[in-house]
C-alpha cells in the first residue's frame, strides 16, 4: 500500500512541477510584458513631469524621516516607548533627521528646476 502511495504522490508532485513551471513561464512572460509598458510610459513622460511626480512623492518621505527621527529622540530621552528599528544605521535619530534634511532639499531643487523649465518654453 505504501509502495503504491509513493508512486502517486510522485506523479502527483511531477505534475504539480510541469503546472508550476508552465504558470511560472507564463507568469514571467506577463511581469516582463508590464515592465517594458512600464518602461514605455516613463520614457514618454516629460522631464518636468517626472519632475513634478518625484516632488510630490519626495516631500510627504522628507515629512515621515522627520517624524522617525523625532520619535527615536523621544524614545531616547523617556517621552515615547520603543523605537520600531532597535539596532543598525537606522536606528540613530541623526540619520533619520539627515536624511530628512536630504529628501527635503532635493525635493526643493527638483520644484526649483521643473519652475526654471517651465519658464524657458513660456518665453520662447
Amino acid at each position: 500500500m505504501s509502495g503504491i502511495r509513493i508512486g502517486v504522490n510522485q506523479a502527483v508532485f511531477a505534475r504539480a512541477g510541469v503546472v508550476l513551471a508552465e504558470t511560472t513561464s507564463a507568469s514571467v512572460g506577463k511581469l516582463h510584458e508590464w515592465f517594458e509598458r512600464t518602461i514605455a510610459s516613463v520614457e514618454a513622460v516629460p522631464g518636468q513631469q517626472l519632475a513634478n511626480i518625484l516632488v510630490a512623492l519626495l516631500a510627504p518621505a522628507a515629512g515621515v524621516a522627520l517624524v522617525m527621527g523625532l520619535w527615536r529622540v523621544s524614545t531616547d530621552i523617556g517621552w515615547a516607548g520603543a523605537f520600531l528599528i532597535s539596532a543598525g544605521l537606522f536606528s540613530h535619530w541623526q540619520v533619520w533627521i539627515a536624511l530628512s534634511i536630504a529628501l527635503k532639499l532635493l525635493s526643493s531643487s527638483l520644484l526649483a528646476w521643473s519652475v526654471r523649465t517651465a519658464k524657458i518654453p513660456a518665453e520662447r
